[in-house]
C-alpha cells in the first residue's frame, strides 16, 4: 500500500499555546491562537466562524519577537483542531517574519 502524497509545499511547525502567537483583525481584535504555522499558512484555534474560500485580512502577532505583521489568508478547511488558512500573496517582509517564528519553534521541536 502506498503512502499518500503530501500536498503541502512548506515546512510547518506546531506552536504551543504558551508561545502566545495569535492573529488579530486589522483593528486589533484578537481572533484566535495560532497552533500550527508555516510559510504557506496557519492553523487557528478560534471560536470565530469562517467559511471555506473566505479571504480575510489579519495581523500575525508574536509579542516575544515584536512581530505584528499584516497578512491576508483564505480559509481552506475547518476541523475540530481549528481553521486552516492559506496565505494569499505573502509579501517579502511578512515572509521573513513568518520564517522567524517558524524557525524559533522548529529549533525547539527538533532539540
Amino acid at each position: 500500500m502506498s503512502k499518500p502524497q503530501e500536498r503541502r509545499n512548506f515546512e510547518r511547525v506546531a506552536i504551543p499555546l504558551a508561545a502566545g502567537i495569535y492573529v488579530t483583525t486589522p483593528e486589533g481584535e484578537r481572533v484566535g491562537n495560532v497552533v500550527m504555522l508555516g510559510r504557506g499558512g496557519f492553523l487557528l484555534q478560534t471560536k470565530g466562524k469562517f467559511s471555506a474560500g473566505q479571504t480575510n485580512p489579519f495581523v500575525l502577532v508574536d509579542e516575544a519577537e515584536g512581530i505584528h505583521t499584516p497578512v491576508r489568508a483564505t480559509v481552506r478547511y475547518s476541523s475540530k483542531e481549528g481553521v486552516g488558512f492559506e496565505f494569499v500573496e505573502l509579501n517579502p517582509d511578512a515572509a521573513v517574519e513568518v520564517g522567524v517564528v517558524v524557525g524559533k519553534h522548529y529549533s525547539k521541536g527538533s532539540a
